[in-house]
């Protein structure tokens, strides 16, 4: 999986407003070569950081705790790509996981290794924007998490990711398919600036890409799930997880507002009107109700997305 310039996936004229305000952070005094960084890797709450701290010359309190959330998640994800990769510091997590990593293809492994790439830099780069906004990050070790979902006993219902290729698949997914809902569920808090609002939501769509290959990747290797990496309503094609596991995942696709949701608001000219998406004249032509619900990414709240990592996170109190 490359990783392309995110200037390439945004519009044009969005393209010149980000070039324009990029330009306004490189002669600001807080600018550093990871900032620049996390411009083209396209990690969302970095670059939110980057342009309120530079070009507005303030952070709002709602972008550092985006950061601070989203630094926790980061961490999370880089943790579990060095155990499955076998770069981890802890030589524990090495060790555990040696009996799946042996049943991985070469292809498979090039796509850890690249996504854990994308991970690590992106915690960097959290970490720099936490302390560029006047946060302290917070201090995450491999000692932080419990990748079987134990809470920090090392025996949750996950545990057999550490053997499985399948299970250890369906827990990547569901690490990633819960992270783009996370960063989604977010952006309404910074929805008083229109222009960098609208730059993190085109951002959103290169982490979403993560989430793609790894649905790709269980669906080349027989998982129940579109080969496309798309998500059909609350469709993970996850299943056979030890309790409380199972319905651990089943949240990752519910919430308040479902990934099988059609309801969607929009201004009609006067006020804000719901319209069911999939009743439209015509949707049949074009994938019907199903087509609707991979359509759109829904977004989990903060609490919602806490409830789900809390396993994992030793202390259950991320």
């Amino acid at each position: 999986m490359n990783d392309k310039d995110l200037l390439s996936g945004i519009d044009p004229d969005t393209t010149g407003e980000l070039i324009s305000r990029r330009n306004a952070i490189l002669k600001g005094a807080t600018t550093s070569t990871a900032m620049m960084t996390a411009l083209r890797i396209g990690t969302v709450p970095v670059v939110l950081a980057a342009l309120s701290k530079d070009v507005y010359g303030q952070t709002p309190a709602d972008v550092l705790d985006v950061l601070q959330f989203a630094y926790l998640l980061e961490n999370l994800e880089a943790e579990f790509y060095k155990a499955v990769t076998g770069s981890s510091t802890s030589s524990a997590f090495n060790t555990a996981f040696a009996p799946v990593r042996a049943t991985l293809t070469t292809r498979e492994v090039a796509t850890f290794e690249q996504i854990r790439k994308h991970e690590i830099a992106h915690v960097t780069l959290l970490r720099t924007a936490i302390i560029g906004a006047g946060g302290t990050p917070a201090n995450f070790t491999p000692a932080s998490f419990d990748f079987t979902g134990g809470d920090g006993s090392g025996t949750g219902p996950f545990l057999a990711a550490t053997t499985n290729k399948g299970f250890l698949l369906a827990a990547a997914q569901g690490f990633e398919d819960t992270g783009v809902r996370a960063y989604k569920g977010q952006a309404g808090r910074l929805i008083n600036d229109n222009a960098t609002l609208t730059i993190a939501l085109q951002i959103h769509s290169v982490e979403a890409r993560h989430a793609a290959v790894v649905r790709k990747m269980r669906a080349a290797s027989g998982a129940p799930v579109k080969a496309s990496g798309t998500i059909t309503g609350r469709q993970s094609g996850i299943t056979g997880v030890p309790a409380p596991g199972q319905a651990l995942v089943d949240s990752i696709y519910a919430g308040a507002t479902p990934e099988d949701n059609t309801n969607h608001t929009a201004f009609n000219g006067t006020a804000n009107a719901t319209i069911n998406a999939a009743s439209l004249a015509g949707i049949s032509a074009f994938g019907g109700v199903d087509a609707v619900t991979e359509a759109f990414d829904e977004p989990l709240t903060k609490a919602e997305v806490t409830a789900i990592v809390a396993p994992f996170v030793v202390g259950s109190n991320p």
